[in-house]
């Protein structure tokens, strides 16, 4: 049964991200959600291609990964790497502190190859050693969302004095995103003065996913947001506008990232990313 009144909802955005964070990250925001009634929240977040940084404050949510059979909970703190599988989250009530990093920040702030994940949230606790721990305990003792969001800014910077420098991969990474995804993977290599294979080498271990796998990405990101935000265009003028051969192109994109044509992933209410657009569906 769908209620049709939303959770109580509270995303504060910290607008004054260190400078020398911003090459690095996208946004730290604090993230608040409550179910008031007897129904509870549920969303599917979809594949995507991005990496996140999550503090759990006070959460009951649970999330199930494609192909799982239960539940399981959140961790207190968690690296989100690229997923390609569609996770199911549900719950009452999150209280949280979202790190988005920009492609490929996270590799250059921490030094960490994306494959090592193997595309699966991860406890930060085992990947961060005993630093994270009381950069967690630090956390929970703030006693508002503002304080908390500048222990994790403080944790971050002093990730920066060691990080990969910008580099030729990064720009072959903004050229994909400028050119929305249409940008042959052979040209990219040559600008940054590699062969395709150590380019597609390189590639993964930054961002997780082959040159062509990332293209894909955008290009299926740019056409569902089009999509969002013009729901007049027909799928046809979507696919010339985003740079698909056809309408055919575009489907199966879709269909190999999501498992749904267009047409199904819009009819589907619960259908989101995880800290991107939210629409919920609450079940009694």
């Amino acid at each position: 049964m769908k209620n049709e009144k939303l959770p109580v909802m509270d995303i504060v955005k910290y607008k004054g991200l260190h400078p020398a964070l911003k090459e690095f990250v996208e946004s730290i925001f604090y993230m608040s959600r409550d179910v008031e009634e007897d129904g509870f929240f549920f969303q599917i977040a979809l594949p995507n291609y991005e990496c996140f940084l999550s503090f759990e404050c006070d959460t009951d949510f649970v999330v199930r990964k494609g192909g799982d059979q239960v539940f399981s909970p959140l961790y207190t703190a968690t690296v989100i790497p690229p997923q390609f599988v569609k996770t199911e989250i549900k719950g009452k009530n999150i209280k949280a502190i979202i790190v988005k990093f920009k492609d490929g920040g996270f590799y250059r702030l921490f030094k960490i190859p994306i494959p090592l994940f193997k595309n699966k949230c991860c406890n930060a606790r085992d990947v961060f050693d005993y630093e994270f721990s009381m950069v967690y305990d630090q956390i929970m003792e703030r006693p508002d969302p503002e304080k908390k969001i500048k222990v994790v800014e403080d944790f971050l910077l002093k990730k920066v004095i060691n990080s990969k420098p910008f580099a030729l991969l990064d720009l072959a990474a903004e050229k994909i995103l400028l050119s929305q995804g249409n940008t042959p993977i052979v040209d990219l290599a040559s600008n940054a003065c590699m062969s395709v294979r150590q380019m597609q080498r390189k590639f993964m271990e930054q961002f997780g996913l082959s040159p062509k796998h990332y293209s894909k990405f955008v290009r299926y990101t740019n056409a569902r947001q089009m999509k969002s935000s013009f729901p007049y265009l027909t799928w046809g003028e979507i696919s010339l506008r985003c740079g698909y051969f056809d309408q055919m192109h575009l489907i199966h994109d879709f269909k190999s990232i999501t498992g749904l044509t267009p047409f199904e992933l819009f009819i589907h209410p619960i259908n989101s990313n995880a800290f991107g657009e939210i629409q919920t569906q609450f079940k009694e």
